[in-house]
């Protein structure tokens, strides 16, 4: 007689709850105080026990769950027709009712059905196929709004086949419709308020960058004993077969009898402010959805005139600063933080603060010592929160942007003393011709040593550093903490304070200008400042643009071409914003400058205004420079000089295709020789490193590389570009 196989079968169901990386421990804390049992700790999860009870109060009060899973099968399956005939023999009438709808999400990691959508495909297979082969109405798949949501793991070959009880993810809690530009999911809020020992003694809770007010209101929530699960109007739980409708009632009930004690009790303070209107109407929103509009206030106000507010003796300050990782944006978001942390060191002593922070120059900036720091992701954004405590004892005095560090030396690394001892060498090298030429704008470093990929060029008293984007096997902390040590060495030896110091990150354009925006930054003129060279002044920008609106690369270009076009009539191709022009017009030359983008033709007026040069004799045309070279031999144009500096690449929207410098050369050189004068000459010139030179000298044109002659000491270790003259024989 064949031995039977006996199990001890608890007697609870047994139970997965899902959360956010590093959150575990707290839910497991959180899955104890609810009564569950057995409790065991994994991955961005934790599997427990309990009573249907148990699970559905778990369902309403869970604050940092994810989803709820409860595994109704598990087996192994290394194909798909294993996987398939497990899930078949399943009686799925107790689960999903005919003509009901559903969905599948699956994982899959390290097994050898890999493939998340095929398995997801191969499930809601068997499902079907259980109901055609019983004569019942088929389930349907529904991916919006399914009534019963089925969760399919398979790890190492492993499958658990679950009932996703959740349905939607329990971070959604019901009252959100209005979200900022980067909102904080819920439960990872409630989870950041935890481990900033909210509530506790704290008597005010202030978020002074709320954003759509989630901080608050999970507070709020979490203070007055209000269950998350209140306000949701829909669970995967609701659609099941085995959902049992008078328990959740009873927990419902429940649930809002403790709310309604909570709200009548409450004696704590919640303050939430932001710069942005739009944020606190969304704020406000969110709230009275919450139903806490009489207990949350908020008002609009930036960091800086916060000082005018009083929120009490004691509490806690949470706030999530707005960061991005756009270029550019680096040393505002570190001046935020600054600004952030003097307002906690004046006007909050005695309180304690819990920030958020992507990186730790960012929390750094706030000049305030963390008594403990969390690790956590923020999306897939990696974060850590810093507590504070407001006392003078842990308040830093750091260095203002203003002042110039006389120490610098002292706080360079092995390395750093090496750039610095180069980029002096640079200086003094490079010191009597810039004196002769009356230079004050040149590059004094371009990658010389490996460990420090970036270029460093002075503007006079300001300081503009490109780094060339770091190789992906350097890990991002070290390539952070070199260009903070370039900074460093740069403003020191120069004397400048930081505040003087521009970093930009430099990387191969796809699909764009060469000299394009770096995304939404508030352009503002205060951001321009004017220059001089060659005894012309140019307007500048540092911050706003990856380019400054002059190429240092191209100071012997714009003389050699200025004095060949003496007198004479230029045309100015891809002109950017005019310098070769304006060397030129100053000459007596009269230019046609054609370019793309409105912003850089009317940057070009502005330095030919800031030159005292007389537009009316000088066209600026906005138009594509390839389709503009097609009409203009029709309409009789000729010119003396050309000079043609085109991208590297581009497909601009306002191109009828795109433009490769390598491939359509030839064509756009061809197209020039039309309009120029027989005795004409074609000036061109481009910066992609690997181009080769397809047109060649022959019976009717001479070709010569004059790329030498263009090119001035401060360039000469990494010419930024290659310049031919063409002309006709």
């Amino acid at each position: 007689m064949p031995h039977l196989q006996t199990a001890i079968i608890s007697n609870m169901p047994n139970f997965i709850a899902t959360c956010a990386k590093g959150l575990e421990y707290l839910l497991v804390d959180e899955l104890v105080s609810l009564g569950a049992e057995n409790i065991s700790e994994g991955l961005s999860r934790a599997s427990f026990e309990t009573d249907w009870k148990g699970v559905y109060e778990v369902l309403m009060w869970s604050r940092l769950a994810s989803r709820i899973l409860f595994p109704i099968a598990s087996f192994e399956a290394n194909d798909e027709s294993t996987l398939y005939n497990q899930i078949s023999i399943i009686e799925w009438q107790q689960h999903i009712a005919p003509g009901a709808t559903f969905v599948v999400n699956s994982q899959s990691y390290k097994s050898k059905l890999s493939h998340t959508q095929f398995i997801s495909q191969r499930v809601k297979d068997a499902v079907v196929d259980y109901y055609r082969d019983n004569d019942e109405v088929l389930p349907q798949v529904d991916f919006d709004d399914p009534e019963v949501t089925l969760h399919c793991q398979i790890r190492k070959n492993q499958v658990i086949l679950s009932i996703d009880l959740a349905g939607r993810g329990l971070h959604q809690r019901g009252y959100r419709v209005k979200g900022g530009g980067a909102p904080i999911k819920e439960n990872l809020a409630a989870a950041l308020l935890k481990r900033a020992k909210w509530p506790g003694e704290f008597k005010t809770l202030v978020d002074p960058m709320c954003g759509s007010g989630t901080f608050l209101i999970e507070g709020a929530m979490m203070a007055m004993d209000i269950a998350p699960g209140l306000l949701r109007e829909s669970l995967g739980l609701f659609g099941w077969n085995q959902f049992d409708a008078s328990l959740w009632e009873s927990i419902v009930k429940h649930a809002e009898e403790r709310k309604i004690k909570g709200l009548a009790d409450n004696k704590l303070k919640f303050c939430g402010s932001d710069i942005n209107p739009k944020a606190v109407r969304n704020a406000q929103a969110n709230i009275a959805l919450a139903g806490l509009e009489n207990v949350i206030e908020t008002r609009i106000a930036g960091v800086d005139q916060l000082s005018q507010f009083s929120f009490g003796s004691e509490g806690l300050v949470i706030v999530n600063p707005p960061y991005s990782e756009r270029l550019g944006e680096r040393e505002s978001v570190k001046q935020l933080y600054n600004e952030l942390g003097k307002w906690l060191k004046t006007d909050m002593k005695g309180w304690k603060a819990s920030v958020l922070s992507p990186d730790k120059d960012f929390g750094h900036s706030l000049g305030i010592r963390a008594q403990k720091i969390y690790k956590f992701n923020n999306g897939s954004i990696p974060c850590e929160l810093l507590n504070l405590d407001l006392q003078e004892k842990h308040f830093i005095d750091r260095l203002n942007d203003d002042e110039v560090d006389k120490a610098f030396k002292e706080k360079l690394s092995p390395q750093g003393v090496q750039l610095c001892n180069r980029v002096e060498k640079n200086r003094q090298k490079l010191k009597k011709y810039l004196a002769s030429e009356k230079i004050s704008c040149f590059r004094v470093y371009d990658a010389d040593i490996p460990e420090f990929n970036a270029a460093i060029d002075i503007y006079g008293d300001k300081i503009h550093i490109q780094e060339y984007r770091a190789p992906k096997s350097i890990d991002d902390k070290v390539a952070t903490r070199r260009l903070k040590e370039i900074q460093r060495v740069a403003a020191g030896v120069f004397e400048l304070p930081p505040s003087q110091v521009f970093v930009k990150q430099r990387q191969q354009q796809k699909g764009s200008w060469q000299y394009s925006r770096q995304g939404k930054v508030e352009e503002t003129q205060d951001n321009f400042f004017t220059i001089e060279e060659g005894g012309r002044k140019f307007w500048v920008n540092l911050k706003d643009y990856l380019d400054t609106g002059i190429f240092l690369d191209h100071r012997k270009t714009r003389e050699l071409v200025a004095n060949k076009v003496s007198g004479k009539k230029l045309l100015n191709l891809f002109c950017y914003t005019g310098t070769v022009s304006v060397y030129a017009a100053t000459l007596g030359a009269k230019t046609v400058n054609v370019d793309m983008s409105n912003t850089y033709l009317e940057w070009a007026k502005r330095n030919f205004k800031l030159n005292r040069i007389q537009l009316a004799e000088h066209e600026f045309i906005r138009e594509d420079c390839m389709h503009w070279l097609e009409q203009a031999p029709q309409e009789g144009e000729k010119f003396d000089t050309i000079f043609l500096d085109p991208p590297t690449f581009s497909n601009s929207k306002k191109m009828e295709g795109h433009f490769d410098v390598q491939s359509d050369h030839p064509k756009l050189i061809e197209q020039c020789l039309q309009v120029l004068q027989p005795k004409g000459e074609l000036i061109f010139s481009n910066n992609f490193q690997k181009f080769e030179m397809m047109v060649e000298s022959n019976e009717r044109i001479e070709v010569k590389e004059i790329t030498r002659s263009t090119q001035s000491p401060d360039f000469t270790r990494n010419n930024l570009h290659r310049c031919w003259l063409i002309k006709f024989k």
